[in-house]
């Protein structure tokens, strides 16, 4: 779980929080857990924010042209892949901006009530890591260098997404166990959009260190492996200056979600 602040008339991240949740199972430990940091952190003690954004990172989405969209049917479009609970789940929505498609979600009921109820009295816009990560590659990325592979590295999760001059090409996020589930999907997904291991570079941002099994399993079936930088067009406080720059990518995109 990480919180972060931007100063917006700096344009500067300010302050960042990560907290690290080990023996929580099910969504209501998750948002009794957030109950409880939220009595610590001056950030969620805060009530004159003047905006309030809250991503989901799971494998409840779905990217769904704009032309073709109808709310009416979001839920129909998210049960074509997804087992969804309706007294569970809540089904939201956010336009994937500079990509002309819709990005439909779900999120735990009880997660989304207590997001909201750490702030009252101001609005909170909920969105898909899914989205961030696409607004800010798009954002940020060459388009004359072809088609390129990035993967954003969480603890038993991987989001990967090909981008090429037309624009986004396949995002999906996998669920694997160990090194060799990870790179089993990277290999699958390079083969589906016949990108050659030889040829490619793959840049890597999150949860993924230098000295890490999921690295070393990289470089050994991919030639060209570098880490991402932090988004551009947005300053950083000297109290970031000792974080890896790929860390934290999924937070500081947020920024660009308007």
């Amino acid at each position: 779980m990480r919180l972060a602040v931007v100063d917006v008339e700096r344009n500067k991240f300010v302050a960042l929080e990560d907290y690290e949740l080990i023996t929580v199972f099910t969504p209501l430990q998750i948002a009794e857990q957030l109950r409880l940091i939220a009595d610590q952190s001056p950030i969620l003690q805060e009530q004159r924010w003047l905006d309030i954004r809250v991503s989901v990172s799971n494998q409840f989405f779905t990217l769904v042209p704009e032309t073709l969209f109808d709310p009416a049917h979001q839920e129909d479009y998210l049960r074509l892949h997804s087992n969804l609970d309706p007294q569970q789940h809540v089904i939201l929505y956010n336009r994937t901006f500079g990509l002309d498609a819709v990005n439909i979600f779900a999120i735990d009921g009880v997660l989304y009530r207590m997001a909201q109820s750490l702030f009252p009295e101001r609005p909170v816009r909920f969105t898909h890591q899914t989205s961030a990560l696409i607004k800010s590659l798009l954002h940020q990325s060459d388009r004359k260098a072809g088609r390129t592979m990035h993967l954003y590295v969480e603890r038993n999760y991987v989001t990967v997404l090909v981008i090429d001059e037309n624009g986004l090409q396949f995002c999906n996020v996998f669920h694997y166990l160990s090194p060799e589930d990870f790179i089993y999907f990277v290999i699958f997904v390079m083969q589906e959009q016949k990108m050659n291991p030889e040829q490619e570079t793959i840049t890597a941002w999150g949860d993924i260190t230098p000295d890490s099994s999921l690295f070393n399993i990289l470089k050994k079936y991919i030639r060209q492996v570098r880490f991402g930088k932090r988004p551009t067009d947005v300053g950083y406080s000297y109290k970031f200056d000792d974080l890896f720059e790929h860390r934290y990518f999924e937070l500081f995109s947020l920024h660009f979600c308007e």
